[in-house]
């Protein structure tokens, strides 16, 4: 029923229309059967026209089925594609903490398979409406054939109807469960899919997979959805059963009531035999019913959560971004959080930085000392619990975060590449598109059409090339790379340091590089060292290998880069 009133709440005049023809439909069913069974007994038309009203009248139920299926089905459909919009837009605009918490596994869940149990029951409801009207204009008909057989029919159906609905509750309670391990196979797929090598590295992690993680978790799945299932086929049985007996008692057992004729136990028999075909299809779709209102709960509970922390950061602002970099400022800037495999929370900050136009700055750190930490709050994905972030001397604000993440172009070290460029008017760069293919070495792999890459299957080392070159297509005032050269050979590592980033420079964009390569901390123009979420050092255009502090605009290029760039032959276009 809470399927029904959702399609209810989305288009409630189409989907009323829907029911309406739905039951003219079925409703019409039970007329032609009693059309029929009179036919039997006694002409009530004239023999030459009979044929022609009873086609006239089977053509406009088939006409009143057809339109119902057809309305419910694009309301259904549309409201599909809906949810799967606003489910969408609610992801983006949750904070990314709150995402990270709930995890990839439960989010693909919900979009995937919980949408798909949403469709499957959406494509059954009209279908449930024609056959529910079928069955209560059966009833009618029944009753008023013999009111007094009725309520024998009536009270039978009843205690089928009864003993269905008792265990068909039982039947929720494990396919629940099995709809929550759903979560966690999603999560064992993700780990097969993304951990295929290591698997097939180490036999014993292959078997402790399979055996000791996939297994046990689809095996308790297939448990719980058999359980479930059974528990449905007895209620189908029982409610067959139920029919069977009726047609039995109406056969056998009314011979000596007054009042009932041959053509009434005709009427009842061929009534309730008619009336078994939707009674099985109703009963069919109820699992399918049971599985769509588990999915919707846990979509509506996704919804709750998604609501209670909504970003409300995110949304199209009416402000002119800038087209030169600001004055970027961290004022007693905090962050907390919750590290896998400890159990108390990691602070980050108080942190008081300024960052330049045409500045480039080095984040060094060991691993764990909140580096890529900053570099999210940086950008804005995390919000400080504490302290100011400022652009330009202004505050930024709760409702500026949007506005002010579009300052940034990133490459993460997790980073996603979309094979289309989306929002970057590709096609007018394809110029620059293919000189930037060719001086990152990737023109004999990949070309772009239409703003979409030719293709993604590429190494990691040149997949992060080409998210540089999105990057550089963006054209922001601020840039942050986290570990981008960590899978880059020799050569691309150099070009990275010692020419890329100097061209941003120079272009007055503000670079900042989260890196472990300390033989290149003397480009920088400041290297700021964090220790356990703190700023340990730092320090203007310090070389961490020499102790050396060159003075600002001082010539930093070293042989070693000279001799590298020089193999690459074409000047850089960047």
């Amino acid at each position: 029923m809470d399927i029904v009133l959702h399609l209810l709440s989305q288009s409630r005049a189409r989907i009323m229309l829907g029911v309406v023809t739905g039951i003219l439909g079925g409703l019409g069913n039970a007329v032609l059967i009693g059309w029929i069974n009179t036919e039997l007994h006694v002409s009530t038309l004239n023999v030459e026209y009979a044929p022609v009203w009873y086609g006239g009248f089977g053509l406009l139920v088939l006409i009143t089925h057809m339109i119902s299926v057809l309305i419910v089905m694009r309301v259904s459909l549309t409201v599909t594609r809906d949810l799967r919009m606003e489910l969408s837009r609610r992801i983006i605009d949750a904070p990314l903490r709150l995402l990270q918490q709930l995890g990839t596994a439960r989010l693909m869940a919900n979009l995937t398979e919980d949408i798909g149990f949403l469709v499957e029951a959406f494509q059954e409801i009209p279908h449930l409406f024609i056959h529910v009207s079928w069955v209560v204009g059966c009833l009618a008909y029944l009753c008023w054939l013999s009111w007094d057989l009725f309520i024998v029919v009536v009270v039978l159906i009843l205690t089928g109807v009864i003993g269905y609905r008792l265990i068909a509750a039982k039947a929720m309670i494990p396919l629940r469960h099995a709809r929550e391990l759903d979560d966690t196979l999603y999560a064992h797929f993700r780990g097969l899919i993304y951990g295929i090598k290591e698997i097939k590295l180490n036999q014993r992690r292959k078997d402790a997979f399979l055996n000791e993680l996939l297994f046990p978790t689809a095996e308790a799945c297939r448990q719980s959805n058999m359980t479930a299932m059974t528990l449905f086929i007895v209620a189908t049985t029982v409610g067959t059963a139920t029919l069977y007996f009726l047609i039995g008692i109406v056969l056998f057992g009314t011979g000596r009531w007054e009042g009932v004729t041959e053509q009434i136990v005709t009427g009842y028999t061929l009534t309730i035999l008619y009336m078994m075909a939707p009674l099985t299809a109703v009963i069919a779709a109820l699992p399918v019913l049971g599985r769509a209102s588990v999915a919707l709960g846990k979509i509506d509970r996704l919804k709750t959560e998604l609501s209670e922390q909504i970003d409300t950061t995110s949304g199209s602002q009416d402000k002119h971004l800038p087209t030169d970099p600001g004055v970027l400022e961290l004022v007693e800037v905090t962050h907390r959080y919750r590290r896998e495999g400890e159990s108390h929370d990691f602070g980050l900050g108080p942190l008081n930085l300024v960052f330049y136009p045409g500045e480039l700055v080095f984040i060094v750190g060991g691993n764990g000392s909140g580096k890529s930490t900053l570099g999210l709050l940086l950008v804005g994905l995390y919000p400080p619990e504490s302290g100011q972030i400022r652009l330009n001397h202004k505050v930024i604000s709760a409702e500026d975060q949007d506005f002010y993440r579009q300052h940034f172009s990133t490459v993460f070290s997790d980073f996603y590449l979309f094979e289309n460029l989306l929002g970057l008017a590709a096609e007018q760069q394809d110029d620059k598109i293919r000189a930037y293919l060719g001086q990152l070495r990737l023109d004999h792999k990949v070309s772009v059409s239409k703003g979409v890459f030719s293709t993604l299957e590429l190494s990691q080392g040149q997949r992060k090339r080409l998210a540089l070159l999105v990057a550089y297509l963006e054209d922001r005032p601020f840039y942050v790379f986290d570990e981008w050269a960590s899978d880059q050979d020799p050569v691309f590592k150099a070009l990275f340091y010692t020419t890329l980033l100097n061209d941003l420079k120079a272009r007055g964009k503000t670079v900042v590089v989260i890196t472990h390569d300390d033989r290149y901390f003397h480009l920088a123009d400041r290297c700021i060292r964090l220790e356990n979420g703190k700023v340990t050092d730092a320090l203007p255009i310090l070389s961490l290998h020499t102790g050396i502090v060159l003075a600002p605009g001082s010539d930093t290029s070293v042989p070693e880069a000279n001799v590298v760039e020089s193999k690459l032959h074409t000047p850089h276009p960047f």
